[in-house]
């Protein structure tokens, strides 16, 4: 065996560069090749379900929408999510509160139902509603939106499987737009505040 140190420092360069590739196709939600979208090239008019019928996006403009994508049998991090928002909302004057709209989009199509996520957004204020679509509109929507979605199977659980998806909250303004996407880490004074921002920034016509 040689004991050459450059050919030792070489083989660790090489061995980094694959741990780096590894880990890159492992967590990347882009596949190899694909060029990433652009923040400006995210969002648009969306068309989804509710418990109250259908919805619209064009129909909430006026509003500042904030959206969140998650799933019923999510443990943690989407009830916390949505009580950020929930307390979020609290904090807002009742004339800004009027003109702010929660959507929790349920990523999880197959096992989650209408009626279940309508009653799941509406503990958290009446200004959230649950939404969901078919997979197809589901697989749409997240695209649009720039939202990574994995599905992941638990052999060891009664759940037959997990739903791996990011964290965000998405703000959309009155004419529409998305103009932001916040942390899952974002606190309610920071998301209220950037609702009022967006408001006097981007007033309803």
């Amino acid at each position: 065996m040689s004991n050459n140190p450059v050919r030792w420092v070489i083989m660790a360069g090489v061995l980094a560069i694959a741990g780096i590739i590894a880990l890159y196709i492992d967590n990347t939600t882009i596949p190899i090749g694909e060029r990433p979208k652009q923040f400006e090239e995210l969002g648009g008019r969306f068309q989804l379900n509710s418990a109250t019928g259908a919805i619209d996006s064009e129909a909430h403009k006026g509003k500042v929408v904030v959206m969140y994508f998650g799933f019923l049998n999510c443990a943690e991090v989407c009830p916390s999510s949505m009580g950020v928002m929930s307390a979020s909302f609290k904090l807002l004057e009742k004339e800004t509160y009027e003109h702010v709209q929660g959507f929790f989009v349920s990523v999880d199509p197959n096992r989650d139902d209408l009626d279940s996520l309508h009653e799941f957004a509406q503990y958290f204020d009446p200004q959230i509603l649950g939404l969901t679509g078919t997979q197809e509109e589901v697989d749409a929507i997240t695209d649009q939106f720039g939202v990574y979605v994995d599905l992941v199977d638990m052999e060891s659980s009664v759940l037959d499987y997990t739903v791996d998806h990011a964290s965000r909250f998405f703000i959309i303004n009155p004419q529409g737009q998305l103009i932001d996407a916040m942390s899952h880490s974002t606190t309610p004074v920071e998301l209220a505040a950037r609702i009022e921002r967006t408001l006097q920034r981007y007033p309803a016509q």
